[in-house]
């Protein structure tokens, strides 16, 4: 009974399980299945991004120039951080509304972070030295998010 058995699986192996994993390797190969890990590029937010650093710049560029004047006080720019969150806010749900586009709305939150970080340190009295680290952390986490879309745009993220 044992060597039918045997005899059975091995029938079973040859007549349809080999020519199934002979087919798949080669559909595999073929690239007719592929896995796909993050979304496609998305046009929209890479516009976004980098409208939004254009935008973030020009702020730091006005708050160095105005240090210790009212313009540059936290009072005076309250819309501004208002129409970010809005910004920030259209991006991540835009993002996150793409299927496999989790990388890009985990880079947006921490963009958001980044920006709710710079609203506390600017209530808090911001100095013409904190500028400089602040600006190059918003333009990494932009550059960040550039260079992800670019690689999906090219196919190889």
């Amino acid at each position: 009974m044992d060597g039918l058995r045997g005899r059975g699986v091995e029938t079973l192996l040859r007549r349809y399980l080999l020519p199934l994993a002979v087919s798949l390797m080669i559909l595999v190969m073929s690239g007719c299945v592929s896995v796909r890990l993050v979304a496609d590029y998305d046009e929209q937010v890479d516009a976004a991004v980098t409208q939004f650093q254009r935008k973030m710049e020009h702020f730091l560029v006005s708050l160095e120039r105005n240090i210790g004047k009212d313009e540059a006080s936290y009072a005076h720019n309250t819309r501004f951080y208002d129409d970010l969150r809005v910004d920030l806010s259209s991006m991540r749900v835009r993002a996150a509304a793409i299927p496999d586009n989790d990388i890009t709305t985990q880079q947006l939150a921490l963009l958001s972070n980044s920006v709710t970080t710079l609203e506390k340190l600017h209530r808090l009295g911001i100095s013409a030295n904190d500028i400089p680290p602040i600006r190059t952390a918003l333009n990494t986490s932009c550059t960040a998010i550039l260079k992800l879309e670019l690689a999906k745009k090219r196919g190889k993220p």
